[in-house]
């Protein structure tokens, strides 16, 4: 499986252990280290497993100062990290919780997942003064195989879809202010000099000569679009008896 072109499977882990990282490029890479022996005897394996994972960009980092300089040049080279795995215990230096601080500084996008193998810091002061809650996840050491692999499925695809949709919504703004130009400009037109309009029936004379309804020139001229209705003194003057009958026929 293989993500469309453009889309971000960079993946960040943070561990001062290597046997974390060897872990990861197992769990979230398969077949990426296999041996020449690995190779033969997966030709009489099943060739669906771990088909579904998408081909993630594994990037390590040893300390949580390593982890805060490659977040902070990701985004300066416009190539953001999606999902990063934070470890919280690593000596000596910024621990994972203090570096999520960092990273939050830089980077408001970036989905976080602390991990940690110890009880003796509660979540609660985990989480205490870290922005973006709905950006961070939580999960205890040692953890299964499947559940890594579906939470990086899921939170990879979390941020690409939040990136799309801030592109849509800067296209539908850009799209209103376009149109809001447009309309100003033709109002300035038709308001910045003298209008002909008939003392009788209003019609709007246009620039070729020709005699148009109030509504027929504002849609010739402007992106503006009508709905009708009656008004009340004009339901009175002119469709009184219909209105009356069906009042009575509602009464």
């Amino acid at each position: 499986m293989e993500y469309r072109e453009g889309r971000n499977n960079r993946v960040l882990v943070v561990d001062d252990q290597e046997e974390i990282h060897q872990d990861f490029e197992e769990m979230l890479n398969p077949g990426s280290n296999k041996s020449k022996a690995d190779e033969l005897a997966s030709v009489f394996e099943s060739e669906v497993e771990d088909k579904f994972l998408p081909d993630f960009e594994i990037i390590h980092a040893r300390s949580g100062r390593e982890a805060f300089e490659i977040v902070k040049k990701a985004v300066k080279d416009q190539k953001p990290i999606a999902v990063a795995y934070m470890d919280v215990r690593m000596p000596p230096g910024w621990d994972g919780v203090e570096t999520t601080r960092h990273i939050r500084e830089i980077d408001n996008d970036i989905e976080i997942v602390i991990m940690t193998a110890y009880t003796s810091r509660p979540l609660s002061e985990i989480v205490s003064n870290i922005k973006l809650l709905h950006k961070l996840l939580y999960v205890r050491k040692p953890f299964a195989r499947e559940e890594i692999q579906q939470m990086t499925i899921a939170l990879v695809e979390k941020w690409n879809i939040g990136k799309e949709l801030e592109k849509k919504n800067r296209q539908l703004a850009k799209s209103r202010e376009e149109l809001k130009a447009q309309l100003d400009n033709a109002l300035a037109k038709i308001l910045g000099g003298f209008l002909p309009i008939c003392a009788g029936c209003k019609k709007i004379r246009d620039e070729e000569g020709n005699w148009n309804q109030i509504d027929v020139y504002l849609r010739k001229h402007t992106e503006a679009e009508f709905t009708y209705s009656i008004c009340p003194d004009c339901k009175n003057e002119f469709y009184s008896e219909l209105y009356d009958d069906e009042e009575k026929k509602s009464s």
